[in-house]
């Protein structure tokens, strides 16, 4: 009768192998042998080139969402007017130009939701679901500015990084004429779209109301402090 090795002696035999092919990547031997200087001075240019145009999406793409998450997570979108009737002069800003900075903000992240093209438990590739969570980021970044900046911060700069992430693993994930075809739908959410921009515009204009209120008591307390003192 013929031995016949056990499913565990092969399996054994099988990592051992294994191993020993991962240590020869440690060996000099190794890497001597596949080393070539014709092939080193010859190069690959449009390997090269390919990973310039890379490099250049990805620099591009990572300063503007600096910026644009700075500006997101600052608790003023203003800078405060020094000129007489400031408060009339802040009040017109935030009553008048705020809504356009709401359209900004929820297009911004509105089309980097839209780039994640596959379909997933989360988004599910609905326009709807889309509109629905860019709200909620939204929401989120300006609420947490008023508690402290270093938080929205933190939170406007995690969905637009980790786009990046899941673009550099896999590319598949964004697709231009996909793409499109969401934004060409956009029209279909109007109403949609309207109702969250109001409700953006009435969380900011409550959480500036209750900032005002919040100074005005406190500075209060502290004039009837010093005033004891």
């Amino acid at each position: 009768m013929f031995y016949k090795p056990k499913r565990n002696t092969i399996f054994v035999y099988e990592e051992g192998l294994n191993m020993a092919n991962g240590a020869d990547a440690f060996e000099l031997d190794t890497w001597a042998n596949n080393f070539s200087l014709e092939q080193l001075l010859s190069g690959n240019l449009e390997a090269l080139q390919a990973l310039l145009y890379l490099i250049i999406m990805i620099a591009l793409y990572s300063i503007a969402i600096y910026h644009f998450y700075r500006y997101a997570a600052r608790r003023d979108c203003f800078r405060h007017s020094r000129r007489k009737h400031s408060k009339l002069v802040g009040f017109c800003k935030y009553f008048f130009l705020f809504p356009f900075v709401a359209v900004f903000f929820f297009l911004g992240f509105s089309l980097i939701l839209i780039s994640l093209t596959k379909e997933n438990a989360t988004l599910g590739g609905d326009i709807g679901n889309i509109l629905s969570l860019s709200f909620a980021i939204i929401v989120t970044i300006r609420i947490t500015a008023y508690y402290t900046e270093d938080l929205s911060k933190d939170v406007a700069k995690m969905l637009p990084f980790a786009v990046l992430g899941v673009f550099l693993v896999d590319s598949s994930y964004f697709s231009i004429d996909t793409v499109l075809v969401r934004i060409s739908t956009l029209p279909e959410y109007v109403n949609t779209v309207i109702q969250f921009l109001v409700l953006i515009i009435l969380v900011e204009w409550i959480l500036r109301i209750t900032l005002n209120i919040h100074h005005k008591i406190f500075q209060k307390k502290g004039d009837i402090t010093i005033e004891k003192v």
